[in-house]
């Protein structure tokens, strides 16, 4: 298994950064915004926000970061450097990290409409993440 900082493809780490966050941005506003904060009690999305702390974006945009990195070097160490690579990669770490990781958490909290948004906004960013850095690694 070869895994190599000085390998990793900045570029596409930072574009798969962006990708992501974009992605999740979008997700939590306008596919599932107001549902997300009904899911919280809330009545509208505006509403909701209004009970995020500031901190908050920060630590989901360090965790990003983390997702990235740790995909780009499991990219590596699969040998992964294409699209379909990436895409195939994609797939398979959402279904089993994404929303296996997710929906547990929010089973034991009784809100499981906030899980399925959540698991599908964790799939999906792995699923961006991973196919930006296949096209770009």
């Amino acid at each position: 298994m070869d895994i190599s900082f000085a390998a990793i493809s900045w570029l596409a780490v930072i574009a798969a950064i962006i990708a992501g966050q974009v992605v999740l941005t979008l997700w939590f506003t306008v596919l599932f915004g107001n549902p997300w904060a009904k899911a919280y009690g809330a009545e509208t999305r505006a509403d909701h926000a209004k009970d995020v702390p500031g901190s908050t974006y920060g630590i989901g945009l360090i965790c990003m970061i983390a997702l990235v990195l740790a995909t780009e070097l499991l990219h590596q160490a699969a040998g992964i450097d294409s699209i379909s690579g990436g895409l195939v990669f994609g797939l398979i770490a959402s279904l089993g990290y994404g929303v296996a990781t997710v929906l547990p958490g929010y089973a034991f909290l009784k809100k499981s409409d906030a899980g399925r948004i959540a698991a599908g906004s964790q799939a999906i960013a792995i699923f961006v993440v991973s196919f930006v850095l296949g096209a770009l690694g």
